[in-house]
């Protein structure tokens, strides 16, 4: 199964993708993929994913997402929560020279999505890669 790490700040919310695009493409990921939260609001053993999205999205969307969306534990770089050994992707604005680097070393530049907060048409282009890499599994 995919797993999909997911940011928060630039890529659920603070972006200009409609909410209904949004919400579609986490709701496509709780269906067909492992979800994990890879942001800075899940870090050290505290997880404010949901406190950080509860005015983005309805409470049932809220609910599903904090029972399904596991928690990562890293450090100073996202990647290193990433679990190399499995298929994943890897949602984000703003990923880091270096993470960059560590990405190619695993031979998974490809696994790293961009997602421009500027782009209202970020979350269905985002949906579209995780549907077209889940039908490939």
């Amino acid at each position: 199964m995919l797993k999909v790490y997911l940011d928060i700040d630039g890529v659920l919310r603070g972006c200009a993708s409609p909410v209904e695009d949004r919400e579609e493409l986490l709701r496509y990921i709780l269906a067909n993929c492992e979800a994990y939260w890879l942001t800075t609001h899940c870090k050290h053993g505290v997880n404010n994913a949901i406190l950080a999205l509860s005015q983005e999205f309805s409470s049932e969307l809220l609910a599903e997402l904090d029972a399904k969306v596991r928690a990562t534990e890293w450090g100073a770089m996202k990647t290193d929560a990433i679990d190399f050994d499995s298929d994943f992707i890897w949602l984000d604005d703003s990923v880091f020279q270096v993470e960059r680097m560590i990405l190619s070393g695993h031979n998974a530049s490809q696994n790293a999505v961009a997602m421009n907060p500027r782009d209202p048409a970020a979350a269905k282009t985002a949906l579209a890669t995780i549907k077209a890499r889940v039908e490939n599994l």
